[in-house]
């Protein structure tokens, strides 16, 4: 008798076969071998299917989920939350006009408007789904139409933070509104706060629109047709063929008149807005469909009454309270976030993961790399997406900083980023384990392996992180600890590690590529096992009696097998010219034939249906019983997810503070103060970015103030320059520094790095200076990139204006705006007369003077007395050793960048044209123009001179003319002029 693993395309079997020759033949030798096969299995449906192949069952594998980015909005205050939304951009430290309420007087209004009107307050939320959140609301009491950034990786926590922070009456969503976003809009929720229900308000009302209403096209019209500053515009506009024909020359019209474009209606739009935020921009549209729904209902048709119902007579840009306003040119500009083509064809695709991109030279990119879980790398893209403004949560991240870089902290460092390395992002683990409890169709799967093992591993990691923690000497005070200490229950996390040790055999569940449940757990089960591990025994004395049944002279190998689902079968080889089995027992009791495969058929006798009825499927018991108890596991361990999410999202604060903090390690970089007074003191700033690419970067200083604001003689000023900003030697600090000089000097790479710095601190951020002390500022706006496409139908000049039109627009006293030679992409009679114009205008606001960093090469405004001197006006060069007596101009000058105070009168373009290669005749050439433009000639006239070879050729052409005239022709003309012309 042999017995042998039986072979199929299904099930697992542990297999027994004889060689029988006659009846009561014994066999010769016996050989048992277990068999390996496959099963199939779902934790939500219990049909479990196998090969004979593999004798273990299988769980099918959770698929790969992209979890809903849920993002914590830390930079909110307590405060901050319960605010209403304020008449101008939200501010933490500007004092923002009153809001208008039904009970204050309001000449523009109809004395017939009800109070219920004018309570209203209809926002308008949409995410797509990679994250990117969009929202606008309109504040009736105010007639004013509030406009978001777009903001990437939002999530419910961001929408909740929108909902608190509008308040609004009622709430429009798409109707295809993800429903877990839903639950953070449940319009029974009401505003969370202390006190009786009367402070929290009514309910907001919450409407489900069609996505139509959401469409960025309709938007655009929408907001086109409100004709909003058309009194303030210009008298004359362009207009493009089709401008008349698409539409009517009503809809046309402007405000005086004149016609107006479609395009220069849109132009204008841009001046207010940014018109990128897609996602923004079409929620506007669903508010002023809103608008438009209401006044239909109310009026009659062509009523004019109905034009003052909701009127809209401004628009304004908003940001969180707690967050600075920084829109996508300012990111580009400073590089702040930068993705490039990735380099890998595998990386190319649609998905996000596989988008084709990747991180290139950026402040982020310095960073993200040193973040080791994935719900770290999230946060902190977060951070640097939304710097914060309140000065206790970035005072809580330097001082985290501060404390992990001391020296006798290095082991510290250590040790969490080794633990940090192995966790996992708990609230996707937790998605996928929900999954399993809930899931009911056919397409839901068992848990992976992977997921208990990544669980097990977090609640092993974060009770080390808490014992580093809690052997840290002196960091008490540390806010981070405090939540390691309050979130991480030593007992809750080792009970979950230890649940799940003590039922999973991890070993067995990697070999057998399924939940395999320890031995020991259950009685019911180790007894199944059992059984089903005998079965081998079981099958050698069956094959036996089997094989006394088949006749001798067919020497036959009978194999008895045992299939999942199936049972158990008789295997015997197959007769290639019938198709059936050489032997398909006795006459009086033929076997049942179940099934064939390419050298076997399988049959049913009266012996294995009698083993079914006994055994039963016992290994599909076995996996029913085991996946009850992965089941239970899973309940038990969702009791904890509050604990593990919690503790997860606490890992990714402690991720980004220590990717912070291992940067400004390996960047020499320093902690800022935050002050609340309105000053840039910069002491050896560098740029981040430009150090990394060059030999040696050389440092400058900054020092700039920002107008007191409304509410200057209410704050009390905690800076040595004093309550006006004055420095040590009494001279006003000024609010604006203008840098002149030469190209190639360094100009736009200090107006870059300062801004950087800024940014970097309200991040929580060291940031690379020798000191820094750095006022709250509200928003960084920049002119400085040119963001062209061939799909905006719009010059690069046009681009440079709506960027300075909503830099104005949008600046506050606390705002930072830095300005890159504005202007020079028209003529420079132009340019430099909107430049000048820009500049006077920022330095007549006064108090509300933002802070501003400008370049220039109009040195005519200055000349000319179109800049007049300011006590808040700076100006500033770089230095540079000039050498008259090189004979070569790219050699006549050499860039020292360091920045001195004092205007510079040249730009020295022909050197640098030199040096950029440009042939020496046309430097030369322009050298002379230049001298003759200084000294005020008539450049017409210089022009009109001939240079020597000129004159040299005018003089020969002039002797072979007066030579003509004195030929004597011959009789063959042509030969008379050859000799004249000395043509051989």
């Amino acid at each position: 008798m042999n017995l042998q693993r039986g072979s199929s395309r299904r099930g697992r079997g542990t297999t027994s076969s004889s060689s029988g020759r006659g009846r009561g033949t014994s066999s010769s030798s016996s050989r048992v071998r277990r068999g390996r096969g496959r099963g199939r299995g779902s934790y939500y449906n219990r049909s479990n299917r196998a090969t004979s192949r593999n004798s273990s069952f299988r769980a099918s594998r959770q698929p790969s989920v992209t979890p809903s980015t849920v993002s914590r909005l830390t930079t909110s205050g307590p405060s901050n939350r319960s605010r209403q939304p304020s008449s101008a951009p939200s501010v933490v430290y500007r004092q923002p006009a009153p809001s208008v309420t039904p009970s204050q007087p309001r000449d523009n209004l109809d004395d017939g408007a009800s109070d219920e009107e004018l309570d209203e307050i209809v926002m308008a939320v949409d995410m797509k789904p990679r994250g990117t959140v969009g929202c606008a609301y309109y504040v009736a009491a105010q007639e004013k139409l509030y406009f978001m950034e777009d903001i990437e990786l939002g999530g419910p926590d961001l929408i909740e933070a929108l909902k608190t922070f509008i308040d609004p009456t009622i709430i429009l969503v798409s109707s295809k509104f993800d429903d877990t976003v839903l639950e953070k809009l449940d319009p029974e929720r009401r505003n969370m706060g202390d006190g009786d229900s009367a402070v929290y308000g009514m309910p907001a009302l919450r409407s489900a629109r069609p996505v139509s209403e959401f469409s960025y096209d309709s938007a655009r019209s929408r907001l086109v047709n409100l004709k909003l500053g058309h009194e303030d515009g210009p008298r004359i506009t362009f207009m493009t063929p089709g401008d008349l024909t698409a539409e009517s020359s009503e809809d046309c019209m402007a405000g005086d008149g004149a016609v107006e474009s479609r395009q220069g209606q849109l132009l204008r739009l841009a001046g207010w807005i940014d018109v990128d935020s897609r996602v923004t921009v079409g929620c506007a549209g669903a508010v002023l469909a809103y608008i438009h729904r209401k006044r239909a209902a109310t009026f009659l048709p062509g009523d004019v009454a109905a034009q003052t119902m909701h009127r809209i007579s401004t628009i304004e840009m908003f940001t969180l309270a707690g967050s600075m306003f920084v829109n996508a040119d300012t990111l580009l500009s400073l590089q702040i976030i930068q993705s490039e083509s990735h380099p890998h064809s595998h990386n190319q695709g649609p998905a996000k993961a596989n988008s084709g991109s990747k991180e290139g030279l950026s402040v982020y990119g310095l960073f993200h790399t040193l973040a080791r879980t994935p719900q770290g790398k999230l946060l902190l893209r977060q951070y640097f997406l939304r710097p914060s403004t309140n000065s206790e949560v970035i005072n809580e991240r330097l001082d985290s900083i501060s404390f992990l870089l001391r020296t006798e902290n290095t082991e510290q460092m250590d040790t969490l980023v080794k633990n940090l390395s192995s966790i996992k992002n708990m609230r996707t683990v937790m998605i996928n384990l929900r999954k399993g409890i809930n899931g009911n169709g056919p397409s839901q799967r068992c848990p992976s392996n992977s997921i208990w093992a990544g669980i097990r591993l977090f609640a092993y990691h974060a009770l080390q992180i808490k014992d580093c923690f809690q052997g840290v000497i002196g960091g008490d005070w540390l806010v981070i600890r405090n939540k390691v200490m309050e979130h991480f229950h030593g007992i809750q996390l080792a009970e979950v590690g230890k649940s799940i040790t003590e039922i999973i055999d991890f070993e067995l569940s990697r070999d057998n590529c399924r939940n395999v449940v320890r031995q020991g757990v259950d009685h019911d089960l180790d007894e199944l096992k059992r059984t089903y591990e005998g079965l081998e025994s079981l099958l050698v004395q069956v094959a036996q009696h089997v094989a006394q049944s088949v006749p001798e002279e067919l020497d036959a190998n009978i194999n008895v097998v045992f299939f999942p689902q199936i049972g158990f079968l008789i295997a015997i080889p197959q007769d290639p010219i019938t198709g059936h089995g050489i032997f398909e027992g006795p006459e009086d009791a033929p076997w049942e034939k179940v099934f064939t495969t390419e050298e076997f058929a399988y049959y049913k006798n009266e012996n294995v249906i009698e083993m079914d009825s006994y055994f039963g499927d016992i290994y599909e018991r076995i996996c029913d019983r085991e996946i009850e108890i992965i089941h239970e596991l899973a309940e038990k361990i969702l009791q904890y997810e509050d604990l593990l999410t919690s503790a997860s999202d606490i890992c990714a604060e402690i991720d980004c503070i220590m990717a912070l903090a291992q940067g400004a390690r390996n960047h020499n970089l320093v902690r800022p103060r935050l002050t609340e007074s309105n000053i840039l003191d910069i002491r050896g700033g560098r740029h981040i970015l430009q150090e990394k690419v060059v030999p040696n970067f050389i440092p400058n200083d900054t020092l700039l103030a920002g107008g007191e604001g409304e509410s200057a003689n209410d704050q009390q000023e905690i800076s040595s320059v004093g309550p006006q900003y004055r420095t040590e030697d009494g001279s006003v600090v000024p609010s604006m520094i203008l840098v002149t000089g030469p190209n190639f000097s360094g100009k736009s790479v200090y107006l870059k790095q300062v801004a950087i710095i800024v940014f970097m601190a309200h991040v929580g951020s060291f940031v690379p200076a020798t000191r820094a002390d750095i006022g709250l500022t509200d928003k960084i706006m920049t002119r400085v990139a040119t963001r062209e496409s061939v799909s905006r139908n719009q010059s690069a000049f046009m681009i440079d204006l709506q960027q300075i039109s909503v830099a104005l627009n949008l600046a506050t006293n606390r705002s930072l705006l830095i300005i890159d030679e504005f202007g020079k992409g028209t003529d420079s009679h132009d340019g430099a007369g909107l430049a000048a114009g820009v500049f006077n205008h920022l330095l007549e606001r006064g108090d509300q003077c933002p802070k501003i960093l400008g370049a220039t090469h109009f040195h005519e405004i200055f000349e000319s007395g179109f800049l007049l001197p300011h006590e808040r006006l700076a100006f500033g060069h770089f230095e540079v050793r000039v050498d008259p007596q090189s004979q070569q101009i790219d050699e006549q000058l050499t860039y020292l960048y360091n920045y001195k105070q004092g205007r510079s009168n040249n730009s020295y373009g022909t050197v640098c044209a030199a040096l950029n290669g440009i042939p020496s005749d046309i430097t030369n050439r322009a050298e002379k123009l230049v001298l003759l433009a200084a000294r005020g000639e008539d450049l017409v006239a210089a022009c009109a001179v001939l240079s020597e070879s000129e004159t040299k050729d005018l003089e020969e052409a002039e002797d072979i003319a007066k030579a003509f005239f004195t030929m004597q022709v011959s009789d063959d003309p042509k030969e008379s002029l050859k000799e004249l012309l000395g043509i051989k």
